[in-house]
């Protein structure tokens, strides 16, 4: 098949998990024999197998002041080329591009990359309009999880398919020996996205060092955390400093040794679609921590992880805890690891394929 993704920022330029769902989409299917072109913004770096096509990142100067963005205009400059290039399939990643689609009369798959929904609605009335739009103008919907689905059926009014991201495990050697020494907790996630909750985290950790006195917290994933910091009481600020490593979000080939190299991943964001780095962590056999919100939960249970409230600092202490106490049985790393495998790119690569078989129908 020709297929073209559409997504205006690209991996590794930018390191989101959607930008990685991307690349690693193409390149499965790239290598499955597929013919794939990536529409997306300037600067992206070149993808073996896939032809890569760079159009102008550009919002109208009328409409910034409204919250306008690029990615919210990116259909508009995808449109003219989807008129000229005609695909088997169009798989858009954001809503426009899927609207761009449906107009340009191509077979169309949208995939939100978010957990839209009737509590987690976007921020604005246009920009909830629009993925009203492109649920409804595309031949297929997607969503990341059952969750997400849930949310973005009561959103718009039609339901989509769960078409999960994948990991490509053999990128993650999992390290099988139980996990010994002080526990080292990774926080495998942008610091300055509020949604993310590093600041529960910290909010967490005296507690945590009641019973792990010599637990340290890795912040892996960038940002800035002041903000997360600032929100502390003094007093657990000066408790929880000391026990807080920042190494950003180093170098690609230093994921997957600082997953190996934990005791237990944490990611206590609240709606959250999937959890690319959940599936991470647990191919390299660390279990993980997660809270009950959006996706995450359909990726951890009890045999590899701990679910903890949302926004509980003494929930997800419990939760830590229990988990650092699973890292050391003998088993626990290789039981992560096969837990990973039901999400490796040969696994959910064909669902894709049945998505955009139906879209084609």
């Amino acid at each position: 098949m020709r297929i073209a993704l559409v997504h205006p920022y690209s991996w590794p330029v930018v390191r989101r998990g959607g930008e990685r769902y991307v690349h690693d989409l193409g390149r499965w299917l790239a290598d499955a024999g597929h013919a794939v072109t990536l529409l997306t913004g300037e600067g992206a770096h070149d993808l073996d197998g896939l032809h890569v096509v760079r159009l102008p990142l550009k919002a109208p100067v009328r409409l910034a002041g409204r919250g306008v963005t690029a990615l919210d205009t990116f259909g508009m400059t995808v449109l003219p080329h989807l008129l000229r290039e005609r695909y088997d399939v169009v798989h858009a990643l954001v809503p426009s591009g899927g609207v761009a689609a449906a107009i340009a009369l191509q077979p169309s798959v949208w995939t939100a990359l978010g957990h839209p929904s009737p509590v987690n609605p976007p921020p604005r009335a246009w920009s909830r309009a629009l993925v009203r739009r492109a649920a409804r103008a595309v031949r297929v919907p997607a969503a990341l999880s059952r969750s997400a689905a849930d949310g973005l059926q009561a959103l718009t009014g039609r339901r989509p398919v769960v078409l999960p991201p994948g990991v490509r495990t053999a990128d993650f050697v999992p390290r099988l020996e139980p996990r010994s020494g002080p526990p080292r907790l990774l926080f495998a996630a942008y610091a300055a996205d509020p949604r993310k909750r590093l600041s529960v985290l910290l909010a967490a950790m005296p507690a945590v060092l009641e019973f792990l006195p010599d637990a340290r917290l890795t912040l892996s994933g960038g940002g800035d955390p002041t903000a997360a910091f600032d929100a502390l009481d003094p007093g657990i600020h000066r408790v929880v400093a000391p026990h807080v490593d920042d190494l950003g979000q180093g170098e690609l080939a230093d994921v997957p040794g600082r997953f190996r190299d934990a005791t237990v991943s944490v990611l206590p964001s609240v709606h959250e679609a999937f959890g690319l780095v959940l599936v991470e962590s647990l191919a390299s056999g660390t279990p993980v921590v997660c809270s009950r919100s959006g996706g995450m939960p359909e990726i951890v249970d009890r045999c590899v992880g701990r679910i903890a409230p949302p926004d509980d600092p003494a929930g997800l202490a419990a939760a830590i805890v229990a988990a650092v106490a699973l890292a050391v049985e003998p088993g626990a790393p290789a039981r992560c690891a096969a837990h990973a495998a039901q999400w490796d790119w040969d696994v959910v690569g064909p669902l894709h394929l049945l998505a955009y078989g139906r879209a084609r129908g």
